[in-house]
């Protein structure tokens, strides 16, 4: 639950309580129907029961009633309306209606004043059953005579399930429509935090400086919080660039005046340059991984064609055959441009310096990372090697000029940018030096 996003959340509350809802209205709006259907048909066999009192007379101990009644449907038989009449128990009288009855069902009669309902009498299909118990003179005393009315509830029952069919047909149609709102409704409360996510997402990964959208009052608070992180954060990289730069410039005059004081002993000077190289690479790695994810992102496709060509004239006396591959998707490098010049331009210059006639730069760009490959086909580099080469001043026969403080840079600063440096055979039948940089999920 716990892991489960807010639009889910809010999607299976908001339809827990449609799920609920629906069924629950259906059900009360079914019985609130039932039970007015039932009161309806209890005043009309109440009002037939009266008509039925009113037509029925007594003379010297004998029950009369006309051939003819009010209500016609008592006049036709089977027609669903049938009236019975009892005294002491005998069935005296019974409506037209009822002539294809072969037996007579059974009735308990109520008494004397008194009425009785039942919703549910069963023959051999159910009826309403309204029965009232009233004295008549007979004669100088009074007997009690019981009315009988039974309605067949075959129109009822249709008339309910046609309600219920109707009811459930259109609350589920409501449920769809109110669940479509539901979704839209969800959508756009939420379209404001999605923007947010992506742009923030964008100020990480480096395409914004900060985030401009409007919005609403509730998440303006966060974005300003947001912009003021973003800003406090280029302006501590910026003041720590500038007191490292500082720091470079302060260093770099006293040590050049010890390397060009003629009266410092030979011995010294070699250490003199070895505190100038610590210095300048210890300060790119600082500066390189300060804030990396929060770099605009740099396309390396142009950089890597900048430096080949810079390649073909600084190796012009070997004639090499230097190409480059870019897939359809473009690279991008996530950090500063002088970071991917120094990491490029350092393995391309060794390259070229090992090859014999080809050097070949590829981009290939993955959905977590992009990984850019320099070969050549030089001479290779051992295996048992290759940990040596990435050793602040080691230098192998493959690369016969320089001090061999290229690599080890280079490796620093992929491990500020928390990337990934392989040394491979290469096909060309040189070395593969591999690097591959994570790439931020913008549209997570």
């Amino acid at each position: 639950m716990h892991n489960l996003s807010l639009r889910l959340r809010s999607f299976a509350a908001a339809l827990l309580v449609l799920v609920v809802f629906i069924p629950l209205t259906a059900l009360t709006l079914e019985g609130a129907f039932t039970n007015s259907l039932s009161q309806s048909m209890l005043q009309q066999l109440r009002v037939q029961s009266l008509t039925l009192i009113s037509e029925f007379e007594m003379s010297d101990d004998q029950p009369l009633m006309p051939e003819q009644l009010f209500n016609d449907q008592l006049n036709i038989p089977g027609s669903g309306l049938y009236a019975f009449i009892k005294i002491d128990g005998h069935l005296v009288w019974r409506s037209l209606s009822s002539l294809n009855w072969q037996v007579m069902p059974e009735f308990i009669a109520p008494d004397i004043g008194n009425e009785r309902f039942n919703e549910d009498f069963q023959l051999l299909t159910p009826y309403f059953l309204f029965a009232y118990t009233a004295e008549f003179d007979a004669g100088g005393h009074f007997v009690p005579v019981s009315f009988y009315i039974l309605q067949d509830k075959s129109a009822y029952n249709t008339e309910e399930q046609n309600f219920i069919s109707t009811l459930w047909r259109w609350l589920s149609l409501i449920a769809l429509v109110l669940l479509a709102l539901l979704i839209i409704s969800l959508n756009a409360a939420l379209w404001p935090i999605n923007h947010l996510i992506k742009q923030i997402k964008q100020a990480e990964s480096g395409h914004i400086q900060h985030i401009s959208q409007t919005y609403p009052p509730e998440l303006e608070k966060l974005k300003r919080s947001i912009n003021n992180l973003l800003a406090t954060e280029q302006q501590q990289r910026s003041r720590y660039k500038n007191s490292l730069s500082d720091l470079a410039h302060s260093l770099k005059t006293p040590l050049a005046v010890l390397s060009g004081n003629t009266a410092l002993p030979e011995d010294a000077k070699e250490p003199i340059n070895q505190i100038d190289v610590q210095i300048q690479r210890q300060l790119k790695r600082a500066v390189a991984g300060s804030a990396a994810a929060w770099e605009q992102a740099v396309d390396i496709a142009p950089v890597l064609a900048k430096l080949i060509n810079a390649m073909n004239k600084v190796h012009a006396q070997k004639n090499l055959d230097i190409t480059q591959k870019i897939s359809e998707a473009k690279g991008y490098f996530y950090g500063d441009s002088t970071d991917l010049m120094e990491l490029l331009g350092n393995l391309l210059d060794n390259a070229c310096k090992a090859a014999n006639l080809t050097v070949r730069a590829s981009v290939e760009s993955y959905p977590n990372f992009v990984q850019i490959d320099v070969e050549d086909d030089g001479p290779g580099i051992p295996k048992e090697k290759r940990q040596l080469l990435l050793t602040r001043g080691t230098r192998l026969d493959s690369y016969k000029e320089g001090q061999g403080i290229g690599m080890a840079v280079v490796a620093d600063l992929v491990d500020a940018y928390q990337g990934t440096l392989i040394i491979e055979d290469s096909e060309l039948g040189g070395a593969k030096i591999s690097l591959r940089f994570p790439t931020p999920h913008l549209h997570e």
